[in-house]
């Protein structure tokens, strides 16, 4: 069922397989402009013959130019095609189970009408739950005008689809526009208001979606090396679909029928916020976050109000690098009457082998449950060989 095995109610089946990754990630800096850019692939087999296998890949590149010393330009573009989307919610760990490469170039491309942000928590395909193909595209620009060392302006569109192949699964299209200005109080503290626009629909549902955002923000550096960021604020949906109506009794007892389909239209309020900390010291650095609001959902359930929890540590002991990671994840149908969650945790471990190639371990369970089925559980672990040649020297 929609590329992942059914597997009866305490029961267990193992799945053994084999694969590989490779990711490559830079920037490149000029007097009045900025490029960064990234790729990431990997490929899975897997023993079980309807468990979903082939090739992932995803990319993405981010520019900025300076126009005059007030007023800059920026847009961003990323797309891929992968199994199990991509982003901390995917199935299995990350991205298959192989960590992610250059995800910090790429907050929100979901329904925040933000520019695109940090690529694993884009709002599109970060909380797939089946492992079966993805592909999506998403892109963001705008201008930015700052008139002194105090006050900064912003705004911009975004766009994205999303096409899932999964059967019964629900593509997406969305575009927005953005807004904001900020103001810094003082070397550590920035505080602002944002406006966003956002339409979504998805493709060969009748019906639209269209969302208006507000919120304040607050930028803090509590230390050097420790930075609170909040962002607060509420949002109106309207939705045009279509739904059932009970039939008037007189009319339902000439034509045999108790109800009737017609175009419907509804409003719904609700508030959106976003809570991240995260400190780093020279050997280890860690972050926790939250963020609650509107979002288009995963194909299985589709508008709904989404609340995220997810956080990450690390650390460099000598040759040996430790990693942790978990999130969990809640959607609340607005349209639809049901109720989703999904999560996952894990470890990962580095050792550095000689030179530039280390050794990895990656491991953790995934879980998803709805309101008509319960919990189900995953693990997943993986071995691999990794070379990163920090040393080299790449020049464009």
């Amino acid at each position: 069922m929609l590329g992942t095995d059914q597997v009866p109610a305490g029961a267990r089946r193992n799945f053994y397989g084999y694969g590989g990754a490779a990711g490559l990630s830079g920037g490149k800096s000029w007097e009045r402009t900025s490029v960064g850019l990234f790729y990431t692939a990997n490929y899975q087999r897997y023993s079980g013959s309807s468990f979903a296998e082939g090739m992932s890949q995803v990319g993405g590149i981010s520019v900025s130019h300076r126009m005059s010393d007030s007023v800059s330009v920026f847009a961003t573009q990323m797309a891929g095609s992968s199994l199990g989307g991509f982003g901390y919610g995917a199935p299995a760990g990350v991205f298959g189970g192989w960590g992610l490469a250059g995800t910090g170039l790429l907050s929100d491309a979901g329904l925040f009408a933000a520019p695109l942000g940090d690529l694993a928590g884009n709002g599109l395909v970060d909380n797939e739950l089946f492992n079966t193909r993805v592909n999506f595209y998403g892109t963001s620009g705008g201008l930015s005008y700052q008139p002194n060392l105090r006050w900064a302006f912003s705004g911009g569109g975004q766009a994205g689809y999303v096409r899932r192949k999964g059967r019964g699964l629900r593509d997406l299209n969305s575009a927005g526009a953005f807004g904001n200005a900020s103001y810094r109080i003082s070397r550590q503290t920035t505080v602002g208001a944002v406006y966003g626009f956002s339409t979504f629909s998805y493709p060969k549902l009748f019906g639209g979606n269209r969302a208006h955002f507000a919120g304040l923000t607050l930028s803090h550096e509590l230390s050097p090396q420790t930075r609170l960021t909040l962002r607060f604020g509420g949002y109106r949906m309207d939705t045009t679909f279509l739904g059932s109506v009970a039939v008037d009794p007189e009319i339902a007892a000439l034509l045999g029928v108790s109800t009737q389909i017609e175009v419907q239209k509804r409003q719904f309020y609700g508030w959106q916020g976003t809570a991240t900390l995260s400190r780093s010291w020279r050997a280890w650095g860690a972050s926790v976050g939250y963020t609650h609001g509107l979002n288009p959902g995963n194909g299985v359930i589709l508008a709904s109000r989404r609340d995220s929890v997810y956080g990450s540590a690390g650390r460099t002991i000598g040759r040996v690098s430790l990693g942790l990671y978990g999130g969990y994840y809640r959607w609340s149908g607005l349209l639809q009457r049901s109720e989703l969650k999904s999560g996952n945790f894990g470890a990962s471990t580095g050792l550095r082998l000689v030179k530039d190639l280390y050794l990895g371990l990656n491991g953790g369970y995934s879980f998803f449950d709805t309101t008509a089925q319960p919990r189900r559980w995953q693990r997943f672990a993986s071995v691999h060989l990794t070379w990163s040649p920090s040393a080299a020297a790449f020049r464009f």
